[in-house]
């Protein structure tokens, strides 16, 4: 397959980074040398909180672990900073956020992995099926929604939500957990939570069901599967997006889609996404965006937990983009859902909301594993693509740039 057009500058760009001189993040990365590269991770965890900023995450780290504590995402050895803008807009929306993620390339807001000229770009999902691994999508909100659906398919809008659920269907991705049963169903076919929405007459859950897959619509028949004799899961558990609190929660959901992909002879690739954090604050309600990014961080400690255990395993935790504009203020002058807020440690604090949109601001991103490095410092939201794709590939052309920095 062609390289996205982003991967291809970076070559050029290896010419003028390797002669220069410079402190910060580049020189940083640049101490890694031309080492021997490692094998490549066997699997990649990309873990996405849609609209969760740094200051969600320090609310939730207050409220979880104190201000002097840290959260699961924040005990990663490896930090940076990612900014967000979208080819078009310097405040991106999910789609474009979500696709620059996956494919390293910047388009349009609202385009899902396509490039602003709708041409259609290969994602990481797709890559690392090209590679023989397996590969799932997990959320809160509809699977079909911007953020999975910028991993496995290729839209010139984002609400085509009928397109989109049947071409994750045909990309065969092996697990898919979330919500949007009705993009399922034809509207005449009645489902676990009601009548569908397709104009086209399909039902997608019948096709899947002839193409392997397990049908589950609860938390008890996620839980009894048997991950050992299931290749392929679609778990849909609510009509549109799930509703709090979430059941299965996110960290269940993520054990589960490890459960089924980890036994792949080749490894796999997993995106879980806390898509709420963003639908809290754009309602600037604090108290939801708290507690989603909570269960957020309780999604990453599973992550965690499976990398220490298997090893040679890429852990990456981000945001699309922040919404909401947060601030924190000491003090209890503030009221429900907004505060006040205990901070473990001592102390409480309201949340203020400048926005109900989205903002320009950079995200954090912390990350560990087998060329987790090439994440520190700052650059453009494309760069974790390349980060995964060199991972992925052991592309020389990728790998000298990202280690001499941009």
């Amino acid at each position: 397959m062609a390289l996205p057009l982003a991967l291809g500058l970076l070559v050029v760009a290896a010419v003028v980074t390797s002669s220069a001189a410079g402190a910060g993040p580049s020189t940083k990365r640049a101490t890694h040398g031309l080492a021997p590269a490692p094998a490549a991770p066997r699997n990649i965890l990309l873990f996405i909180g849609d609209g969760m900023g740094e200051v969600q995450r320090t609310a939730a780290r207050w409220v979880q672990v104190g201000a002097a504590g840290e959260l699961n995402m924040d005990d990663l050895p490896v930090g940076g900073w990612s900014r967000t803008a979208s080819a078009d807009n310097a405040v991106t929306d999910s789609a474009a956020g979500g696709t620059a993620i996956a494919t390293g390339v910047k388009t349009n807001n609202g385009m899902i992995a396509v490039a602003p000229d709708s041409s259609s770009l290969t994602t990481i999902l797709e890559f690392a099926r090209a590679h023989g691994k397996a590969a799932g999508l997990v959320t809160t909100v509809q699977i079909w929604h911007a953020t999975p659906a910028a991993f496995a398919a290729h839209v010139v809008s984002r609400t085509s939500y009928s397109a989109i659920a049947a071409q994750m269907l045909g990309e065969g991705v092996e697990v898919l957990l979330g919500g949007g049963e009705n993009q399922f169903l034809a509207n005449s076919i009645s489902g676990c939570f009601g009548t569908g929405t397709r104009t086209d007459g399909r039902n997608l859950i019948a096709e899947a069901a002839s193409a392997g897959y397990a049908h589950v619509c609860t938390p008890a028949q996620l839980s009894t599967l048997d991950a050992s004799t299931t290749p392929r899961v679609l778990g849909i558990f609510s009509d549109e997006e799930m509703t709090r609190p979430f059941s299965p929660g996110l960290a269940v959901m993520t054990q589960r889609a490890i459960d089924f992909l980890a036994s792949d002879p080749q490894g796999f690739f997993l995106m879980v996404e806390g898509g709420q954090i963003d639908w809290a604050s754009h309602d600037n309600n604090g108290a939801n965006a708290i507690a989603d990014t909570q269960g957020f961080d309780a999604a990453v400690a599973v992550g965690k937990a499976f990398a220490a255990s298997a090893g040679n395993t890429l852990v990456i935790v981000t945001a699309d983009h922040e919404t909401g504009g947060l601030a924190l203020v000491p003090g209890s002058a503030c009221a429900t859902p907004n505060g006040p807020f205990d901070i473990l440690d001592g102390g409480q604090f309201c949340v203020r909301w400048t926005t109900t949109g989205h903002t320009s601001a950079d995200v954090p991103v912390t990350a560990s594993g087998t060329f987790s490095h090439v994440l520190s410092g700052s650059y453009e939201n494309t760069h974790i693509f390349e980060a995964m794709y060199k991972a992925l590939t052991l592309d020389e052309a990728v790998f000298l740039p990202l280690i001499l920095g941009h």
